[in-house]
């Protein structure tokens, strides 16, 4: 595997597709992505997310970007109505937020900067098969604009497609990802747009408040252009909330404003405006700063929260390869979605350097994927409830564990 340059096909051109393409980039192989979003349709899922300590090493070792890409907070503040906090929950490391499309528009430009004959990044591209010839992988995909059929010939073909992966389909095929009983609403508003006292309560913070039937989290991420002066970042709100996937809430929920039926998410600016104005009706009864966030928040999206886990990452002798969702999708509790990819991607680094095997990479996916998607799934319960499960007792300093 060292030594010789490859043609790789990735197969997705999200974060999960773009940190792979940069580390085989750099190990000196011609990398063609393949994603089949429009650009704008890949932001209009945009949101904030958690960047832990691989997706930091991966940043410093691969993209070293000559300013800050994150904010930070110390711990996760469960408050009460009146933003009294009622349990501070220390970390280890300071939890770094960014946003989606910071990092996007960070590795892509990354990625394209390189010899252009090497590195290529295509969108509205539809892979809807991978086959086997001879030592080559073949890649047979159409063009989404036009129909055309077109093919790619790899050496390595990476699946990136995220939880409903096609590729993953494939060569494993079966793997659903399962609703858990729970959707997310979320949202970013401008500190700019909210006043001085919830900006002081949000400003540097991760906060966390039950409701009823769920709980919400917040906190505070760079502009989409990387800025981190308070005026012009942003606080993001994500709404955790239990519905029936048989309801007729939930059948509501997922109908979009033009009648369209989706499974997983509504996106920006389709979600049906009486389907929002109830959301932030209800957020009148949420903890002061999270309320004003709710009621200032233009365009929100919802998703289904689903989880599934593939038992391999390891197909076609090594020539294929399951990355990020595509492998195993967790719940969002822990925000290791992103951390799980860049993992991969450097320990593959390690691989194709002669500095350990596939076999032994795919052992360490699945520890930690079952690891991962275990302790998400227990703190999930803890937000919910506020009981800790005995798999996080022992994690948790007794001090922590009053309420």
């Amino acid at each position: 595997m060292t030594g010789q340059n490859m043609q790789v096909v990735i197969v997705g051109g999200s974060l999960s597709g773009l940190i792979h393409a940069i580390v085989f980039q750099s190990l000196g192989h011609d990398v063609h992505v393949l994603e089949r979003s429009p650009a704008e349709s890949l932001h209009s899922q945009a949101a904030g997310l958690s960047a832990g300590p691989d997706v930091q090493k991966f940043i410093n070792e691969y993209i070293k970007p000559k300013q800050l890409y994150a904010k930070t907070a110390g711990a996760v503040e469960v408050i009460d109505v009146e933003g009294g906090v009622i349990n501070p929950i220390p970390s280890k490391d300071p939890y770094h937020f960014t946003t989606w499309s910071l990092l996007y528009n960070l590795f892509k430009s990354h990625f394209l900067a390189g010899d252009v004959a090497k590195a290529k990044y295509k969108t509205q591209k539809w892979v809807q098969e991978v086959k086997t010839d001879g030592d080559k992988l073949v890649v047979i995909y159409a063009d989404t604009a036009s129909d055309a059929q077109h093919e790619l010939r790899a050496d390595l073909v990476i699946a990136a497609d995220g939880a409903h992966s096609a590729v993953r389909e494939s060569v494993i095929p079966g793997i659903s990802p399962q609703y858990t009983g729970f959707v997310t609403w979320r949202g970013a508003v401008p500190a700019a747009a909210v006043s001085e006292a919830s900006r002081k309560a949000l400003e540097g913070r991760m906060l966390m408040f039950r409701t009823d039937n769920g709980y919400t989290v917040s906190y505070n991420v760079p502009s989409d252009s990387g800025n981190l002066a308070p005026d012009d970042s942003q606080f993001i709100w994500v709404w955790y909330h239990k519905i029936d996937q048989n309801s007729q809430e939930f059948i509501d929920t997922f109908t979009d404003s033009s009648g369209k039926k989706h499974s997983t998410t509504v996106p920006r600016g389709k979600v049906d405006p009486e389907v929002w104005a109830k959301r932030q009706s209800s957020g009148a009864a949420l903890s002061v700063p999270f309320a004003e966030l709710i009621k200032k928040t233009t365009d929100p999206f919802v998703s289904a929260i689903r989880e599934s886990s593939a038992p391999q990452t390891v197909a076609y002798d090594g020539k294929l390869l399951l990355v990020g969702d595509a492998f195993s999708l967790f719940r969002p509790h822990t925000g290791s979605s992103t951390n799980q990819t860049a993992r991969q991607a450097l320990e593959l680094a390690e691989v194709f350097r002669g500095q350990k095997t596939l076999d032994e990479w795919q052992a360490s996916s699945l520890g930690y994927a079952r690891m991962t998607g275990a302790i998400s799934k227990a703190f999930g319960e803890y937000c919910f409830t506020g009981q800790i499960p005995q798999s996080l007792a022992a994690a948790i300093k007794p001090e922590q564990q009053a309420k």
